[in-house]
């Protein structure tokens, strides 16, 4: 990727041994002790151009001419060594080069920076001292707890710790990879470890998967636990997933409903027999589902427990006609001429006017039929449709339809006559 980090760009150097970037922004002498972060730079006024970069006995000098003199800019030594100490990979050096700095937007910046690569090195310690120093309170005390379980690894067999599947299990939970940290612990067979960890994490879904993977004794006490957690947190919906889970349908249907959610409810209520037999509860989800206004899936569950009637009134209130005219077709053979009617009204409303046309003519509604064709601009199938039709009333369409034809003949006209102009 490529970032722009500076405009009206006329002098740009790396300082020699370092990762450090000077440049010039017109009258701005810019800095990048830390090009990791390119939005910590260090700004001076100038007035005149940067012309060269020395660095000799530990002291790094910009210089500028302003007119017939030449001035010097020094930078920040200590900062500059901090980069250097990086790149070489001497990161102790680079701790101690820090801590005599006061804090800054640049220090903070490379204390991030040590820090980020200290991990990657696994030189733990400093990781620690880098997070204190950043006042990440969390990280940095989760690493004083590793470095302790590094420490006595160490002491009691030698190198420096991190190889123990504790310290590795724990930097990748510090890395938010949770599957790999699980990895670690089985390969010792640590399932109490790798419990507590998701525990710690309220992580109760993959501490149960490991539970009974493993055939955990204390498998139904963390479902009994993670229930109680799940209600304490008011996590209805979460609780309702695990009494399905469970086998317990009706349990999971009234948490359902408890944190609102009717349509879930309906959908297991449909998968269910013994649920769809229960007048009690179809009665909660429909009465929960029409107050939300879910007339289709009401209406959807009301044709599953064949209480036909409630079903066509929904489907009707949520616009579902196709559902509506499939049922009335079965129930109430009667109801599906208004229900057709109705439906291309429901379409013209929506601006569905091609849609609406054949509606209205299963609805027998000629008239209506024909004026959604014209809105439609679908001038033969008004025509077709306006020839079938014994009533003088509907002969006053043919006025629009013949002036439309005109129209149409008289541009073609006018068309050609242009073309024909052009040409002589």
């Amino acid at each position: 990727m490529k970032n722009t980090m500076l405009s009206f760009c006329t002098y740009v150097q790396w300082v020699p041994g370092s990762d450090v970037v000077v440049a010039q922004n017109r009258g701005n002498l810019c800095v990048w002790y830390t090009i990791d972060s390119p939005e910590r730079v260090t700004m001076f006024s100038l007035k005149g151009d940067i012309v060269d970069l020395e660095r000799s006995n530990g002291k790094t000098e910009v210089i500028v001419t302003e007119g017939v003199n030449s001035v010097s800019y020094t930078l920040d030594e200590g900062l500059i060594e901090f980069g250097t100490a990086i790149d070489d990979g001497d990161y102790y050096r680079a701790t101690a080069f820090l801590e005599t700095l006061e804090m800054s937007a640049e220090t903070e910046a490379m204390w991030k920076t040590l820090s980020k690569l200290s991990l990657e090195a696994q030189q733990l310690h400093i990781a620690e001292r880098c997070f204190a120093a950043l006042g990440d309170v969390s990280k940095a005390r989760f690493l004083n707890e590793t470095n302790k379980i590094a420490d006595a690894v160490s002491k009691e067999y030698g190198g420096d710790g991190t190889d123990h599947y504790q310290v590795k299990a724990r930097l990748a939970m510090l890395d938010k990879n949770f599957k790999l940290a699980e990895m670690y612990y089985m390969e010792q067979n640590a399932v109490d470890e790798v419990m507590e960890m998701y525990q710690e994490l309220h992580m109760w879904d993959e501490c149960i998967a490991v539970a009974e993977a493993k055939g955990h004794p204390e498998l139904d006490n963390l479902r009994h636990s993670y229930y109680s957690y799940l209600m304490e947190t008011n996590q209805n919906e979460k609780a309702g997933e695990v009494k399905e889970n469970e086998g317990d349908f009706t349990g999971a249907v009234n948490l359902y409903l408890k944190a609102g959610l009717p349509a879930k409810a309906a959908w297991l209520a449909m998968s269910r027999d013994e649920l769809l037999s229960s007048h009690d509860i179809i009665s909660r989800i429909t009465a929960a589902l029409i107050k939300g206004e879910f007339y289709e899936r009401a209406g959807d569950l009301f044709e599953r427990t064949r209480n036909n009637q409630r079903a066509l009134e929904c489907y009707r209130k949520g616009n579902a006609f196709k559902k509506a005219v499939d049922l009335a077709r079965v129930a109430f053979p009667a109801e599906v001429v208004k229900l057709e009617e109705v439906w291309g009204d429901y379409l013209v409303q929506q601006k569905q006017m091609d849609a609406a046309i054949n509606h209205y003519i299963e609805a027998g509604r000629s008239t209506k039929a024909i004026e959604a064709a014209i809105a439609a601009r679908q001038w033969k199938k008004a025509l077709h449709i306006l020839e079938q039709q014994e009533d003088k009333t509907a002969a006053k369409y043919y006025l629009k339809i013949a002036q439309h034809y005109a129209s149409v003949q008289e541009n073609i006209l006018r068309s050609q006559f242009k073309a024909h102009s052009a040409v002589i």
